[in-house]
């Protein structure tokens, strides 16, 4: 054959498979876009959503108040929602339409989630005006499922307990004894190990603890600095924290005559309650929240001891101890082992209750909305790293799922850690503030750099105390402030993160680390 009829052939063979090769690697090369293009506006949205919350619920009096939780969460949602429309404007998607890919919003908060989700138990009023509850319903709605706490139910013989867990030490206990009574006994504090603290709350772990002198720059001082001082400088105020007769925390703030407390609406009154008046007295003195927080810990735990020490990890109930991946070791031991071990034991399974929670009902969820959507979709598997920052962070995690990339479907995810937040502070994120240089440091940077004799003028604030704070004043005009205003941060570990440390304790011999 010749030379020109082997070209000819080659030609039509070849050309073929490059047609086909070049279609496919422009259909890979589109799917990859598209699939980027959505994690980032997946991405965007959640952030969005997460500052929105960040907002409003550092600049909320009541943020502990379930309604108020609520109203943030939905604020959140349709920023959230509002982004995800605008980013995808162009794509022809509307907010109605995208709500049908998104399987869940999650957020995790301090002792429980909402998970944000369609449902269709929808409640109707009857003729009767009566509610009626149509579980079957083929209508859908979405809306914010019930607030789901962390927590166990462990029972023995006619014993019982269950314990609502939150993202710290903090527990909430309901027990009931077994002797005939059905009545639970209720009792919640912060669980350490009692034989780590003496008794009048000054020595925790051999460190000393001392009264703190806490202040803060506050509305007034800001305002009465603007005014009177000609460079607009503003100073901090003395506070303390008291519990109000509603058992929520608040600060008391010292003018130098009289203690006084903001309103929600961010005006000041003068504390009017008579138990908290005789308990600050008409002087200031300091801070010695820290010495009541380890009598009141050293107490609860104690209580704990002599109540629930019967508890066996095995005694779980409603859960299997293999869904938490608990050994056969780990089932025979006590819950509530005040040993080291223990300690670390405890913490651990507190991880995987909530972990397990969070599995469990979004998993549920999803079945849910598959079993009335005919946009399917499936629960990701997340990464021991990215369950490491839900577990240790307030957060929102988000999913959305369905759309068309060509020869596939988008399947994302996204988990957005919120660190600026009054509910939960990560240890990690607990600034030192030197009041004698006025700068704030990582608790894992002190170390010998500081003078020897700055022990009694470290103070630890949340990050948050560090952040700008918002109100409007008397007229309705916006105002910011800094609560401290002259402190600056250390750059080497703030900012850089060059100097951090770890140590069994503060000022141990240091071991580097990379963060």
């Amino acid at each position: 054959m010749k030379l020109q009829g082997w070209i000819v052939i080659f030609i039509l063979i070849i050309v073929p498979i490059i047609l086909v090769t070049s279609a496919y690697l422009q259909l890979q090369i589109s799917y990859v876009n598209a699939q980027s293009n959505y994690d980032s506006i997946l991405s965007n949205a959640s952030y969005d959503a997460i500052k929105a919350f960040q907002i409003n619920e550092l600049n909320s009096n009541t943020q502990n108040i379930a309604e108020e939780k609520i109203r943030d969460v939905e604020a959140s949602v349709n920023t959230f929602y509002n982004s995800l429309a605008t980013n995808f404007g162009q794509a022809g998607y509307s907010q109605e339409e995208l709500s049908g890919y998104i399987p869940a919003l999650v957020y995790t908060l301090y002792d429980g989630y909402y998970i944000y989700t369609k449902y269709n138990n929808i409640a109707d009023i009857n003729a009767s005006g009566n509610t009626v509850i149509d579980l079957n319903s083929n209508e859908s709605a979405d809306g914010l499922k019930p607030y789901v706490y962390y927590s166990a139910r462990y029972r023995e013989g006619d014993r019982e307990a269950i314990i609502n867990y939150t993202l710290d030490n903090y527990i909430t206990v309901f027990y009931k004894s077994g002797s005939g009574s059905d009545d639970y006994e209720t009792f919640s504090g912060y669980l350490e190990n009692p034989n780590d603290i003496s008794s009048d709350g000054k020595t925790y772990k051999g460190v000393n603890i001392v009264e703190e002198r806490l202040s803060e720059a506050n509305i007034t001082s800001y305002a009465e600095g603007k005014n009177n001082n000609p460079d607009g400088s503003y100073d901090e105020m003395p506070y303390v924290y008291v519990n109000n007769s509603e058992g929520r925390r608040e600060k008391a703030y010292w003018d130098g005559s009289r203690w006084f407390k903001y309103n929600v609406d961010g005006t000041s009154q003068v504390f009017d309650d008579t138990n908290i008046i005789n308990e600050l007295g008409t002087t200031y003195r300091k801070d010695n929240s820290a010495i009541q927080y380890l009598i009141e810990a050293k107490d609860f735990s104690e209580k704990v001891r002599s109540k629930l020490s019967w508890i066996n990890y095995s005694d779980i109930v409603d859960v299997s101890p293999d869904d938490l991946g608990m050994s056969n070791e780990m089932q025979s031991k006590q819950l509530f082992d005040f040993s080291d071990e223990g300690m670390e034991n405890f913490d651990e399974h507190r991880k995987q209750i909530i972990r397990n929670s969070i599995t469990t009902n979004l998993e549920a969820t999803i079945a849910k909305m598959n079993a009335n959507s005919a946009q399917s979709a499936k629960m990701p598997t997340l990464s021991e790293l990215e369950w490491d920052r839900i577990l240790n962070n307030t957060c929102l995690i988000a999913f959305m799922q369905g759309q068309n990339l060509g020869y596939n479907e988008y399947m994302g995810y996204t988990i957005v850690t919120n660190n600026l937040n009054r509910e939960f502070v990560d240890p990690k994120l607990i600034y030192i503030l030197d009041t004698s240089a006025k700068v704030y440091h990582d608790f894992r940077h002190l170390d010998a750099s500081l003078p020897s004799n700055v022990g009694e003028n470290l103070i630890g604030y949340r990050n948050i105390d560090f952040e700008p704070e918002s109100f409007n004043d008397a007229t309705g005009s916006p105002g910011q402030y800094y609560p401290h205003r002259d402190a600056t941060a250390d750059y080497s570990c703030i900012i850089s993160s060059a100097s951090l440390i770890t140590s069994d304790r503060f000022f141990c011999n240091r071991r580097s680390t990379d963060i």
